[in-house]
């Protein structure tokens, strides 16, 4: 019998580690690769969208219009499966919804924005829209209130209160 160079202990432990390192280096592929993926969805999607809004609908093409709308929901949806923190795929897939009069998955997707990217100002007032769209005024108000918390910039502090000054008297509520 051959005596080893190495205690088997020594190359258990060496052996455990390569399996990590390699375990770590095939992650770190994989969900760089999934990123890519995402992003390659996610452009997909926008030219689906695009063709659709500017090709089909100004020509009152409504049927091609919807189906590419259509391709372009499942792209963006791919785009989140393979990267759920992909905010341009959430933000295109609710203004996607929007465009569709689909407001309460729009604000679905503005919220996920809100929440990964909390200084995103415009998708606190697209989500205050598509929620007044669903007659949800109290809570436009909130999103909109939320979107203060985000700033300290006098201009966009000065605009987000004319913003619920106008959603106040849509309300009928007294504004004070």
């Amino acid at each position: 019998m051959v005596k080893s160079l190495f205690p088997r202990r020594f190359l258990s432990i060496l052996a455990g580690s390569m399996i990590m390192v390699f375990s770590f280096t095939s992650g770190a592929f994989c969900q760089a690769a999934g990123a890519d993926e995402a992003s390659f969805h996610n452009q997909r999607g926008m030219e689906y969208f695009k063709k659709g809004f500017y090709d089909h609908a100004p020509k009152n093409q409504l049927g091609a219009a919807e189906r590419n709308y259509e391709l372009a929901v499942k792209e963006f949806q791919t785009a989140i499966a393979r990267d759920s923190s992909n905010i341009e795929a959430h933000r295109n897939l609710a203004r996607l919804y929007h465009v569709q009069r689909n407001f309460t998955d729009a604000a679905d997707e503005y919220q996920k924005v809100t929440v990964l990217a909390p200084n995103d100002l415009d998708s606190y007032i697209n989500l205050a829209l598509a929620l007044i769209e669903l007659k949800r005024i109290d809570d436009a108000i909130r999103a909109l209130e939320d979107a203060k918390m985000h700033t300290s910039d006098p201009k966009a502090l000065e605009t987000l209160d004319s913003y619920l000054t106008k959603v106040r008297v849509y309300q009928g509520k007294e504004v004070k």
